[in-house]
């Protein structure tokens, strides 16, 4: 189980709401498997990220737009490799069904995602809102 810390939160709480929203799911899907039933778990959890991806990042792309981030072109490329990687493992599911393999992977891409997209490049947003607003007030 990974808990929900204040150094995720990126100043926005649209945005912010939705990450804790994909960490709740993360953690049913840790749970699940913790408890032999990841198998059963996996595809209403890949169903949820590709909804939640079309949302969140549409969201969070917009808001990149309106503060006119700088990294928005790389930001967009790490979202639509992420919807791949989804997808890819969806595909891999119905075509060979659900593995061990695949509960392992899927695990491993939700907890890089939240620890180094959500903590490191979303953060990036945040700060960039900040430092706008700091210049407005000079």
């Amino acid at each position: 189980m990974i808990e929900w810390k204040e150094t995720y939160d990126i100043g926005v709480e649209k945005i912010d709401c939705q990450h804790r929203q994909l960490l709740v799911k993360l953690n049913e899907f840790f749970d699940a498997c913790t408890n032999q039933q990841g198998k059963e778990k996996i595809e209403e959890t890949l169903k949820f990220l590709k909804d939640y991806t079309i949302e969140h990042f549409g969201s969070e792309e917009a808001l990149m737009e309106e503060i006119d981030f700088p990294e928005l072109a790389e930001h967009r490329k790490t979202h639509a490799e992420f919807v791949q990687t989804v997808l890819d493992l969806e595909e891999s599911i119905k075509t060979k069904g659900v593995s061990v393999l695949s509960t392992i992977k899927l695990n491993r891409t939700l907890t890089d995602w939240l620890i180094n997209h959500i903590h490191k490049c979303d953060m990036l947003i945040g700060e960039c809102i900040s430092s706008r607003k700091g210049n407005e007030a000079v």
